[in-house]
């Protein structure tokens, strides 16, 4: 009779763990916290930050920058990690609409990789039956305008889908959710919502 109280303790203490993959950590730059910037949206996961009066033309159809990674990883993980990022930059390479001349430029920075824990979705699916694991990962889009001046940020932690696909895979719910990513911040960035309202 006490291994039901168990299993309920021990997935609530997974569910627990894995919601702190989604947070998204202070930003550490000086220079976002000291100018002013219209907040577009800012919750747990997501940032966006917009410098007033910046049209809107300069805010669509940038032309590509920099796609990085940083940080230290193990070196089976930086493998990974570094083909997600290239995988990431051919994604927005492919689906930026052609910048015209004098464009802004869209930077990519992608930092803080968790990935799946097979064993965790194992367990899960188990006591719960469903993998609840997603792994995590967190992406910052920069865009500069000609003069290299910072006019938007967006910053967000990552989170894989839940389901069975991908479940028993260290990387491959994170690398999608990079992808999915890359293909909303083409066709419509975040910092697009700033002149909705």
């Amino acid at each position: 009779m006490k291994a039901v109280p168990l299993f309920a303790s021990l997935a609530a203490t997974a569910l627990f763990c894995l919601a702190g993959c989604a947070v998204l950590k202070e930003n550490g730059q000086a220079d976002v916290q000291t100018q002013a910037w219209k907040v577009v949206k800012k919750d747990a996961s997501i940032e966006v930050l917009v410098k007033p009066g910046v049209p809107d033309r300069a805010l669509s159809a940038p032309r590509l920058g920099t796609v990085r990674t940083v940080g230290t990883f193990a070196a089976d993980d930086r493998a990974e990690v570094d083909g997600m990022t290239q995988a990431l930059q051919e994604t927005l390479a492919g689906a930026l609409a052609p910048a015209e001349a004098g464009a802004s430029t869209l930077n990519v920075t992608v930092s803080d990789p968790s990935p799946v824990s097979p064993a965790v979705n194992v367990a899960t699916a188990l006591l719960v039956f469903w993998p609840l694991d997603t792994g995590a990962v967190t992406v910052e889009a920069e865009l500069v305008d000609a003069s290299g001046a910072p006019i938007a940020l967006w910053r967000e932690r990552l989170t894989g889908s839940i389901g069975l696909t991908g479940s028993l895979s260290r990387w491959v719910k994170v690398k999608q959710a990079l992808l999915d990513w890359g293909r909303q911040c083409a066709a419509h960035p975040a910092w697009l919502r700033s002149t909705a309202s």
